[in-house]
C-alpha cells in the first residue's frame, strides 16, 4: 500500500461523502484487492450516519467479518482508512468507518461517549447484517482518540462485538480535561476548535466548554456521561468475554494514560497492554490513518484476526503487558501491569530551603514561598510527549528553579541507577493564604550537570479552605516506567503556578506555607 494510493481513495471518498444521501452503497472506488464506498447509514433514532465502508471484492460469496471504526473528534470517516485497508486487504474483514453523531456530515448533536452513541454503534451493527453478508458471531471494533473511547462504549454496550481495540482512549474525559479539579489550558480549547467548523454541540455542551475555558471551572465535566468511561466499561467487558486490546502514550498531554494504566488489570478477558513515549496518539496514529507499520497497529490487526477469525497468528502467546519506558529504551514485558510496578519508598521531606529527600521524619520545620511561575514547567502539550517520543525529552537547569516560589526537594544520587515504575504520591502539609490552592508536583530525572527531565507530574486543587489553617495535599501524580541512569537522582519540584498547561486557582502573589511533616512516595528500585 502506498500513501499515494490512499490520498486518492480519500479525496475519492471525500467527494462522493458530499452528494450521496441514500443508504445503498454507491460510487464504489476500485482499489486493488477490494473497494471503498462511501454512504450514509441510520443510526440510533434514525439519525444518519456518514461511513465508509472497505471491502474485500468478494463479500456477497460469503459471510463476512465485520469491524466498526469510529471516527476520531474532529476527524471524518476515512480517519482509519490505512488500518480499514490493511484489514479488508489482508484480514478480510468489511470495515466500517463512520463519522459519530454531531460530526461533519453526520446527523445529530454530539454525544460525548454517551447513551446515544453506544446505541448508534449498534444500529451499524444490525444494518451491516441486513446488508453486507456480514456474519454476527464475527464482530469486531477499533478506535483512536475519541474512536478508542466509542470502541470501548459500544463493546461494553453490545455483547455481539467480540473484541475491541482501543488506542489512546478518554478513560475519564472530565479528568482528563481537568485533572483533580484543575482546568488545563490548552485541552478543552483544542477540542472545542478541532470541532467547532464541523460538529454540532448541544447548549448544554457549549455552556460547559465555556465554563471550564473562561471561568476556570473544574467541576463543568463531572456530569458528562464520559465520566469514568473506562470504570463503568470493565465490568460488562470481563462480562461479554470481550478480548480487549489497550494502547496509550505516556506523555499523553490530551487524554492521560491513567485510567488505561490503573484499571487494565480488572480486566479478565482476553487482554493485551501497549505503553510507549510519546504524546496523544502519536505512538499508533500512523498506522491508523494512514496503515504504515506500526508496532501498536500491526498486533492490534493481528488482534481482531485471532479474536474474530480464529486466526493461528501467534498473538495469543505474546506477553500481556508490553512497556517501551517513558525516557525509550528496550522493551519490557510484564503479566500484568502490578508486576510491573516497583515497591513504593515513602520518604519524608526537609524544610525546602534545604531540599532533602529522605529527611528525619521527626524534623519539624516550615517554610513560606510566593505563588507565581517558574521554569519548572511540567509540560508543553503535543511538544514535550513528541519529543520524549524521539528519545529527545527537554531538560531544565533545575539549580535555576526559583527557590522563593517552589518547594525542591531531591534523593541521593543512584550509583547504579533505578527504575521508577508505578505512582509517584505527595501528601504534604500545607498553609494556604486564600480559600482556594493549587499545586503542581513534578517529579525530574535529574543528571549529573543538574539539568532535570520530567519524570512524571499532576495538579491538585482544592476549594474552600481556611485560611492560614493547616490542610492535608495528598495526590498521585502519573504514572510512569522510566530508566534513572547511574549517578543520577530525583528531585521534585511542587509549585502553585503553572500556566503553559494548567489554569491555577492560587491567587497570584499569595504566600503559601509548607509544613511538617511531608512525604513523598517514590515507586523505585533501590541502587
Amino acid at each position: 500500500m502506498t500513501v499515494r494510493i490512499l490520498c486518492a481513495l480519500a479525496a475519492s471518498v471525500v467527494v462522493a461523502g458530499t452528494t450521496v444521501l441514500g443508504v445503498a452503497p454507491v460510487g464504489a472506488v476500485p482499489i486493488p484487492g477490494g473497494q471503498a464506498t462511501t454512504l450514509f447509514i441510520p443510526g440510533s433514532e434514525g439519525v444518519q450516519l456518514n461511513a465508509v465502508i472497505t471491502a474485500p471484492a468478494d463479500i456477497a460469496t460469503h459471510k463476512n467479518p465485520l469491524v466498526l471504526q469510529p471516527s476520531g473528534w474532529g476527524m471524518p470517516a476515512m480517519g482509519s482508512l490505512g488500518s480499514a485497508y490493511r484489514l479488508s486487504t489482508g484480514e478480510n474483514f468489511i470495515s466500517i468507518e463512520y463519522t459519530a453523531r454531531g460530526m461533519y456530515l453526520s446527523g445529530g448533536e454530539v454525544d460525548v461517549l454517551g447513551e446515544k452513541d453506544a446505541a448508534d454503534a449498534s444500529a451499524v451493527i444490525d444494518w451491516a447484517i441486513a446488508h453486507l453478508n456480514v456474519d454476527p458471531d464475527r464482530i469486531a471494533i477499533a478506535g483512536g482518540s475519541y474512536g478508542a473511547g466509542m470502541a470501548i462504549l459500544a463493546a461494553a454496550h453490545d455483547s455481539r462485538i467480540k473484541a475491541l481495540v482501543a488506542d489512546s482512549p478518554p478513560g475519564d474525559l472530565a479528568q482528563a480535561l481537568a485533572p483533580n479539579d484543575t482546568p488545563k489550558t490548552g485541552g478543552p480549547i483544542a477540542l472545542a476548535a478541532a470541532g467547532a467548523a464541523t460538529n454540532r454541540f448541544s447548549p448544554d455542551l457549549v455552556d460547559r466548554g465555556l465554563d471550564v475555558i473562561l471561568r476556570g471551572n473544574g467541576d463543568a465535566f463531572k456530569t458528562l456521561p464520559s465520566r469514568d468511561l473506562l470504570a463503568r466499561a470493565v465490568p460488562e467487558l470481563n462480562a461479554n468475554g470481550t478480548a480487549v486490546f489497550l494502547a496509550h502514550d505516556w506523555q499523553d498531554s490530551l487524554l492521560p494514560v491513567e485510567p488505561v494504566y490503573s484499571l487494565f488489570d480488572e480486566l479478565t478477558g482476553p487482554k493485551k497492554l501497549w505503553l510507549q513515549p510519546g504524546d496523544h496518539s502519536t505512538g499508533g496514529g500512523a498506522g491508523q490513518i494512514v496503515g504504515l507499520p506500526n508496532p501498536i497497529w500491526d498486533r492490534a490487526l493481528r488482534w481482531l484476526d485471532h479474536h474474530v477469525n480464529g486466526a493461528d497468528n501467534g498473538i495469543d502467546a505474546e506477553p500481556v503487558v508490553t512497556i517501551e519506558p517513558a525516557n525509550t529504551g528496550p522493551y519490557r514485558h510484564f503479566d500484568s501491569v502490578a508486576d510491573a510496578q516497583q515497591a513504593v519508598r515513602t520518604l519524608a521531606l526537609s524544610a525546602p530551603s534545604i531540599g532533602v529527600i529522605g529527611a528525619d521524619p521527626a524534623e519539624s520545620w516550615s517554610q513560606s514561598v510566593v505563588s507565581g511561575p517558574t521554569i519548572a514547567v511540567a509540560a508543553v502539550p503535543y511538544l514535550t510527549g513528541s519529543l520524549a517520543q524521539l528519545g529527545l525529552a527537554p531538560a531544565i537547569p533545575l539549580g535555576a528553579v526559583d527557590r522563593d516560589l517552589a518547594g525542591v526537594w531531591r534523593t541521593e544520587p543512584f550509583a547504579e541507577g533505578a527504575v521508577v515504575s508505578g505512582h509517584p504520591r505527595l501528601d504534604l502539609t500545607v498553609i494556604p493564604a486564600s480559600t482556594d490552592l493549587t499545586l503542581i508536583g513534578i517529579l525530574y530525572d535529574e543528571a549529573p550537570d543538574g539539568t532535570g527531565k520530567a519524570v512524571s507530574y499532576w495538579p491538585l486543587t482544592r476549594h474552600g479552605l481556611t485560611p492560614f489553617a493547616p490542610t492535608q495535599m495528598s495526590w498521585d501524580l502519573a504514572p510512569t516506567y522510566w530508566n534513572l541512569a547511574p549517578g543520577h537522582r530525583l528531585t521534585m519540584t511542587v509549585t502553585s503556578q503553572d500556566p503553559v498547561p494548567f489554569q491555577s486557582s492560587t491567587p497570584m502573589g499569595s504566600i503559601v506555607t509548607f509544613v511538617s511533616p511531608s512525604t513523598v512516595e517514590l515507586p523505585v528500585s533501590s541502587s
